[in-house]
């Protein structure tokens, strides 16, 4: 079955990973497949809206909060997948429709169980909780799992790596045994030149972060700064700049936490528009400390590139470092769990010390893995050949699973006090 039409629908106002990634994907199936009709559901200056190409048969639908947006005929629908009593209220769609859910995040099927942040973190940081708790909610449990299942048994549910599988099984209790796995791309340019000159003569490397500032991502970030600070002196006549580039609210938690030494200095950069980004990460940074698409952004440029990962609170134990190209099954960012700690290590010094010895080398192996795995020529076929798998159509999921229950009546209830 041909694929007539698309529809990407991400409503969002910041330049963030989902409405980038749907805004790229559906530019370069657009321009490069001229007989499928691609559609973005937006606000009129929202994220995906700002960013559209501007083809013959790619279209803005505008969404406007309280108006059901209108999906043509025939458009299979693309969305991030969600805990299903979470429906848009605004998205009101037609019994037939087809959908494919992309799941984007390790969280996205992770049902918050108590009301206040605190107790949420709680069990986001102590598996034995979370398991404990779920029993007061195990029609819930139930109901979800037999929504999954309904997703991959329609082959309407993909995951972008391995990392949000296993976290889908694990925060479920279901046991997933078809791996259906859709990478994140980036877009490169037409021609990308691995730098041959001579690496650091003037004895200043520069470190970047991309990436929101956020509950998640901030940990490892302040982390790896005092890690870099703590090292640094042991890198003979060389000097750090780490340039943070994102805003969020944990910016000054941040810079409340981190404690450099002579040898390091931060700037801040502030949020980069993304048609600006290649230029500022070509011109300015060395090296890339960075987690899922945003690791992606240095590698297609040949910049080296450490895959850094996610965690709810401080990183109390010694983290080990590794390249983006060592990764396994897509994984651009995992929850830090035991095997990811290794006492005393010296991962980060290794890591850096080689880079600054084998500078081309370790460009050429990050440039190598973007390419085998996420250039959005590879990508953009793989989706097509989802969407046209895909069978699911709205009518076939109970919608009872589309309303919350009692228990999470009176939790939202509660959560709102």
């Amino acid at each position: 079955m041909l694929t007539d039409s698309l529809c990407f629908y991400f409503p969002y106002h910041e330049d963030s990973g989902v409405p980038v990634l749907f805004y790229r994907l559906a530019n370069f199936i657009s321009k490069n497949n001229p007989g499928i009709k691609v559609y973005l559901i937006d606000y009129e200056n929202g994220a995906m809206a700002r960013n559209m190409a501007q083809f013959n048969n790619l279209k803005l639908i505008s969404y406007k909060i309280g108006h059901n947006p209108s999906i043509p005929n025939n458009c299979i629908l693309i969305m991030q997948s969600f805990i299903p009593y979470y429906w848009p209220k605004d998205l009101k769609i037609s019994p037939n429709q087809k959908i494919l859910f992309w799941n984007l995040h390790p969280l996205n099927f992770y049902p918050s169980l108590l009301p206040f942040p605190l107790l949420r973190e709680l069990l986001k940081n102590n598996f034995w909780i979370y398991k404990l708790i779920s029993n007061i909610y195990n029609p819930l449990f139930i109901q979800l799992r037999k929504y999954v299942n309904l997703l991959l048994e329609n082959e309407s549910l993909v995951f972008m790596d391995k990392t949000n599988l296993k976290s889908t099984s694990k925060y479920l209790f279901l046991n997933i045994n078809n791996q259906k796995y859709l990478p994140v791309p980036v877009v490169k340019k037409q021609s990308v030149v691995i730098s041959k000159k001579p690496f650091l003569v003037d004895g200043i490397i520069n470190i970047g972060w991309i990436g929101r500032l956020c509950d998640f991502k901030s940990h490892i970030l302040i982390y790896t700064i005092n890690k870099l600070s703590e090292i640094s002196c042991m890198f003979k006549n060389k000097k750090f700049v780490y340039h943070i580039v994102g805003e969020g609210p944990y910016l000054n938690y941040i810079k409340k936490s981190i404690k450099l030494s002579n040898n390091v200095s931060i700037n801040y950069q502030g949020s980069i528009p993304h048609d600006k980004l290649d230029g500022f990460i070509e011109k300015n940074l060395d090296i890339l400390t960075a987690m899922g698409t945003s690791a992606l952004e240095g590698a297609k440029l040949g910049k080296p590139t450490i895959l850094l990962d996610f965690i709810y609170k401080k990183v109390k134990k010694d983290y080990k470092y590794r390249m983006l190209y060592d990764t396994e099954n897509f994984d651009l960012g995992h929850l830090i769990g035991e095997s990811d700690y290794e006492p005393n290590n010296d991962t980060l010094f290794k890591i850096i010390n080689d880079i600054i010895e084998n500078y081309n080398h370790h460009s050429n192996m990050s440039f190598d893995y973007f390419k085998s795995n996420h250039s959005i020529e590879v990508i953009s076929e793989l989706l097509l050949e989802k969407v046209r798998n895909s069978k699911l159509t709205f009518s076939m999921i109970d919608p009872s699973v589309l309303k919350k229950g009692f228990i999470l009546r009176a939790y939202n209830k509660i959560r709102k006090l």
